[in-house]
């Protein structure tokens, strides 16, 4: 069965996913600054902010293709706000797909705290394994590396995702008592 979005759902997805892409550029400057001292890529932070959106964008919607949404629409932003190549942008789109086959193999809309985090994680695995694959052109085990460790941070992004809209959805219904 198809679901379809109502207009709210898609303001919600369109504000997420727009906020997300527009704050990328201060976010991986900042998270290159605070990692490169310590000779760790800046995806680790980035990675932990990135997914936030992405997944909490899912918690709020909960329907199916939500999260491919999400990175549909990062896709036109960037192409509206910036000269990125074409090729790039492809590399937002897997999150979306990994988070929404996911979803779909998993069969329930419960977003607790763990799943969450593996939507969180499984994003930003398919973002890092893309990106390492497509344009890096980097060794297998570099590969790998790199998409375990990406999944850290995406479960961390997931986590904080969890957090706000948790506290988003008590507040909500404190305030419609």
């Amino acid at each position: 069965m198809k679901e379809k979005f109502e207009l709210r759902e898609m303001i919600y997805i369109s504000l997420l996913a727009a906020t997300a892409t527009v704050s990328k550029v201060p976010i991986r400057i900042l998270s290159n600054f605070l990692t490169s001292s310590i000779g760790l890529p800046g995806g680790i932070i980035g990675g932990i902010y990135y997914m936030f959106w992405i997944v909490a964008a899912c918690a709020v919607v909960r329907k199916r293709g939500t999260a491919t949404l999400f990175c549909a629409v990062q896709i036109f932003v960037t192409i509206a706000t910036s000269s990125m190549p074409v090729i790039k942008l492809i590399t937002y789109l897997p999150p979306g797909i990994a988070i929404d086959l996911f979803l779909i193999a998993y069969g329930k809309f419960e977003y607790n705290k763990g799943i969450m985090m593996i939507l969180g994680a499984i994003a930003n695995s398919a973002g890092a394994l893309t990106q390492a694959a497509l344009l890096m052109n980097l060794p297998l085990a570099a590969v790998v590396v790199s998409t375990l460790t990406s999944a850290f941070s995406g479960a961390a992004g997931g986590y904080f995702a969890y957090m706000v809209v948790s506290r988003i959805v008590r507040s909500s219904v404190t305030h419609a008592s």
